[in-house]
């Protein structure tokens, strides 16, 4: 079996990568798949609209996703939930690995596949040990499915279509059956705070204020911050400023932009409040994150390109 993974591994070769179009791929594509290796033990700090599932095959590294710590090593899956900031070191390099990120709203778009949608957030360290060490035919399959997806969304990155909606249904089978959740109807309060969630990530920058947001969605104050926390585990405040700065940080890597301008644009009337929270956020200033950004440029991509 190891000869045939790297065979597997071999039929692609290095090329560089325009470190640009993947940043703009994992705040605004439904479904975006690369393929990448590091060849050095450079840190780096991510966060990003989509959730990112990252497929391990070569080499060891260090995750940090909300101070949490994860160990990844040959066959082993890490789920990264959107707008959870992450820092990770290569600990033994090169590394190589595949990655998936999807849209939340685009999971939500999905028949079954949104029951399971828990799959995709952050798992505590405890949980992601079930997704390390996999089988390796089942490993290969799934990255036979991401190889498939890329080839079925590279023109375009919106993931319709039905090949598209049974390969992502088989990942999230072989998902389902290592972490052994189970199909859970959506219902009541969970579908209303599941709704509140996608409407704070498509209208950031308006007024979430509790007493609006009661307006909205016809719910006292209380019951909203009660049941937020209760299902996703950070309160509703954490959520909002999670989402706020996840969004500043697209619009550093897309624009230039004036820190007052950018602090309007996501939804903050007061710039100090705006750099308290990306500083909280971030462990940085927004300067510093555009500065550190231009200097990034360290990591090597991998192509789709097969050898012929």
């Amino acid at each position: 079996m190891k000869a045939k993974k790297e065979n597997f591994l071999n039929t692609y070769h290095p090329s560089t990568y325009g470190q640009n179009s993947q940043d703009w791929a994992l705040d605004h594509q439904n479904i975006y798949v690369n393929h990448s290796g590091d060849f050095g033990s450079n840190p780096g700090f991510y966060v990003h609209n989509s959730c990112e599932l990252l497929f391990f095959e070569e080499g060891e590294c260090q995750y940090r996703i909300c101070n949490q710590v994860y160990e990844m090593g040959p066959n082993d899956i890490l789920i990264i939930g959107a707008t959870d900031p992450h820092s990770r070191i290569f600990t033994k390099p090169p590394s190589y690995r595949f990655g998936l990120t999807l849209i939340p709203a685009f999971i939500q778009s999905l028949p079954v596949i949104r029951d399971f949608a828990k799959i995709y957030q952050t798992h505590s360290v405890e949980e992601a040990q079930k997704l390390r060490h996999i089988d390796d035919v089942v490993f290969e399959r799934m990255l036979q499915i991401l190889i498939q997806l890329h080839e079925e969304t590279e023109d375009n990155g919106e993931g319709k279509g039905d090949m598209v909606y049974a390969l992502l249904l088989e990942l999230t089978i072989y998902l389902k059956r290592l972490l052994n959740y189970e199909k859970k109807e959506i219902m009541g309060m969970e579908k209303t705070m599941q709704e509140l969630k996608s409407y704070v990530d498509q209208y950031y920058a308006e007024d979430l204020s509790l007493g609006r947001l009661s307006e909205i969605f016809y719910l006292q104050p209380n019951t909203i911050s009660k049941y937020f926390s209760k299902y996703y585990d950070k309160n509703l405040n954490q959520y909002i400023n999670a989402v706020r700065i996840t969004n500043a940080v697209r619009i550093l890597q897309e624009s230039d932009i004036s820190i007052t301008e950018l602090a309007e644009e996501v939804g903050y009337s007061s710039v100090n409040t705006f750099l308290r929270q990306f500083k909280t956020f971030m462990a940085i200033s927004p300067l510093q994150y555009k500065k550190n950004q231009e200097k990034s440029e360290t990591t090597m991509q991998l192509s789709w390109k097969r050898i012929s």
